[in-house]
């Protein structure tokens, strides 16, 4: 592990470079994607997030317009100039703010089931987890928060997978890093607001990946933010969840591999621009949350 801008950070290899940017709650989530063969023939970077693992947490709260910054400022002091950005969950937020404010540096985006913008199953779901959280973490109880919401985000047996991938020490130091979260990350996230204004201004190209068996809310925000976005593709994982940088890195590290290497494919157009907004529309019918699409974003 090495230390730059004050941020903690992993590299290996040479190239084209591949900044893989943790989710919140802990800062493993990316560590064993960091080690595939399918990325051997990148430059990859895995910062690790202010209040995460060694990176101190700030003396404020930040935005995510600030972990942008910070993670913008770690990869110009690397000397990088251009970065495909993979994001998962929060950290596509960062990704979308950093390429609003520092367009040159971010050559596309890989976003894994963001987490905003979202919709009206997420709202929905929301009080079942994110609330109890919440109030769990506010009372001292960090280890019951971080149950309650990373069982609502990935399900039952989620604690078996953390052991099996991160070890039982790894699963003790995701819950500590937790604490930061509830008390810093999450309420930024709430906070943080994009819509079709700010999407417009993205000039990057997007894939957004999300697995076939994830909580629905998150297919609803793949839809929503890819009505949003001049530039980007959308791709539906088989037998992956959201806690899939876990269980299935190699399926993960092959898809950003084949992206990276031919960046094109990131480009629909004519036809094949086409033939993604309809396979959109059919999700957004299939979710039923075309209603809640501003007019003026339907297709």
């Amino acid at each position: 592990m090495h230390s730059a801008a004050d941020l903690a950070y992993d590299e290996r290899g040479t190239g084209e470079v591949v900044c893989l940017v943790h989710a919140g709650v802990f800062s493993a989530w990316f560590a064993p994607l960091f080690e595939q063969p399918a990325l051997d023939g990148f430059r990859v970077i895995r910062p690790i997030r202010p209040g995460y693992g060694r990176s101190p947490a700030p003396s404020e709260p930040a935005s995510i317009a600030a972990h942008a910054r910070r993670c913008g400022e770690l990869l110009r002091g690397l000397g990088v100039t251009r970065a495909h950005w993979v994001g998962h969950s929060s950290s596509c937020c960062i990704g979308l703010q950093l390429a609003l404010d520092d367009p040159g540096l971010v050559a596309s985006l890989i976003l894994f089931e963001p987490a905003k913008p979202s919709g009206t199953q997420r709202e929905v779901a929301a009080p079942s987890y994110v609330g109890p959280a919440l109030a769990a973490a506010a009372q001292g109880d960090v280890a019951g928060a971080f149950d309650l919401f990373v069982r609502g985000v990935g399900g039952d047996g989620y604690r078996e997978v953390l052991r099996a991938r991160l070890g039982n020490d790894g699963l003790v130091e995701a819950e500590r890093e937790s604490a930061y979260f509830f008390a810093d990350e999450l309420p930024a996230v709430a906070a943080w607001s994009f819509g079709p204004a700010e999407a417009a201004r993205v000039a990057a190209p997007a894939l957004l990946l999300c697995g076939a068996e994830s909580r629905p809310w998150f297919r609803e925000n793949v839809a929503i933010l890819a009505e949003m976005l001049p530039d980007v593709r959308t791709q539906t994982l088989p037998e992956l969840d959201h806690l899939a940088p876990l269980t299935h890195p190699g399926e993960l590290a092959s898809t950003i591999g084949e992206i990276v290497n031919d960046n094109g494919r990131l480009r629909p157009a004519g036809s094949k621009h086409s033939q993604v907004r309809d396979e959109l529309r059919a999700l957004l019918d299939e979710l039923a949350v075309g209603d809640a699409i501003p007019p003026e974003r339907k297709l």
